[in-house]
């Protein structure tokens, strides 16, 4: 009976430590390029590079093969383009019709998987990276979307650059 009394306590304990333990929340480290029935993936760090450094690794070569430079010095500003916004006041805007909108099509452009809207990871994102106090940016905001990875429906990929345009006094 000692050693079954024993097994509870110690099962127990266990069960209680798993469930106070703090575990990490997702992240996103990869970012999936989706076109029609093609998709590869690009780690956000190959992103973080090319916006600090301007390096570009031989994982993102792959694909800056396709751009001309124009667009690779506007993507590396867009990269580095520092957002100074509240996060309570960003919070309470996405939570108003007109931040709603905005959202959902972002949502449809930066997936949380095939077919699904990430209007709910993208406001969880854009709030915890608002929260910083030297302000954020698209690379900070992509840490904090809440799955390992997210999609982006390149079809529609122009619509993010309209989309910061429009919106780049709200954040």
């Amino acid at each position: 009976m000692t050693n079954s009394l024993l097994f509870i306590i110690v099962l127990c304990l266990s069960l209680l430590s798993e469930i106070t333990y703090a575990k990490p929340g997702y992240s996103a480290d990869t970012i999936k390029l989706v076109y029609g029935p093609f998709n590869c993936s690009l780690s956000v760090d190959a992103l973080e590079t090319y916006a600090n450094t301007g390096e570009i690794t031989q994982e993102l070569r792959l694909y800056t093969k396709f751009l001309d430079e124009d667009t690779l010095v506007q993507l590396r500003d867009w990269l580095q383009k520092r957002f100074n916004s509240n996060h309570v006041k960003l919070s309470r805007f996405t939570n108003t019709p007109q931040g709603e909108k905005l959202l959902k099509e972002l949502g449809q452009v930066v997936q949380t998987h095939s077919e699904r809207n990430g209007f709910y990871a993208l406001r969880s994102a854009l709030v915890e990276a608002a929260a910083q106090p030297e302000g954020w940016t698209i690379i900070d905001a992509i840490r904090q979307f809440p799955t390992d990875s997210l999609q982006i429906n390149t079809k529609d990929l122009f619509q993010l650059k309209d989309f910061w345009q429009e919106s780049s006094q709200v954040f």
